[in-house]
C-alpha cells in the first residue's frame, strides 16, 4: 500500500484572522414580515385593522377563508438557503453587519411579497363578484406593499 505524506502550512494565521473577522461584525438581528405600525385605511367609520391580523386570518383560515399559507411556505422552501445568502452578502459588504442585514432583509421582504402576488386564484365565487378578479391573497394590494423588516442592534 502506498503511502502518502503531506504538510499543511499557514495553520497559524487562521486564528488571528477568525478574530479579526468576528471582531469587526457586530451582533444584530432582522426582523421581516408584517411590523408593529402597518395598518390598513380607515374604512371611513374610524376602524383601522393591523395588517399583522390580516396576514394571520390569511396564513391560518378562518371560519368563512381557507389557510393561505404563504409565510410558512416562504420560510420552509427559501429558509435554507438564508444561511449561505448571509455569507456571501457579507462577504461582498466587507463583513458589515448592519448593510449585510438590510441586504438580507430587502431579500426576504421580496420573497415574501413574490409569495403573496403569485398565490393561486381561489377565491369564492362570492369574492371575486365583489373584487371584481380572483387572486386570493391580493384585493387592494395593502398587505403585500405592508412586508417590511427592520435591523437591530
Amino acid at each position: 500500500m502506498a503511502r502518502i505524506e503531506s504538510k499543511v502550512t499557514g495553520g497559524d494565521k487562521t486564528g488571528p484572522y477568525l478574530r479579526a473577522l468576528a471582531a469587526k461584525m457586530q451582533s444584530g438581528e432582522v426582523h421581516v414580515g408584517f411590523l408593529e405600525g402597518a395598518t390598513y385605511p380607515d374604512d371611513g367609520k374610524g376602524n383601522t385593522l393591523h395588517v399583522a391580523q390580516v396576514a394571520f386570518w390569511n396564513e391560518f383560515g378562518t371560519s368563512r377563508a381557507p389557510s393561505r399559507p404563504f409565510f410558512r411556505t416562504t420560510v420552509a422552501e427559501k429558509s435554507p438557503s438564508w444561511g449561505a445568502e448571509v455569507a456571501k452578502i457579507a462577504k461582498a459588504t466587507g463583513f458589515r453587519t448592519l448593510e449585510t442585514l438590510r441586504l438580507m432583509g430587502e431579500r426576504i421582504k421580496d420573497q415574501l411579497v413574490t409569495a403573496i402576488v403569485q398565490w393561486p386564484a381561489d377565491n369564492a365565487p362570492s369574492t371575486v363578484e365583489r373584487k371584481g378578479f380572483n387572486k386570493g391573497l391580493v384585493y387592494r394590494g395593502v398587505m403585500q406593499r405592508a412586508v417590511d423588516y427592520e435591523v437591530k442592534q
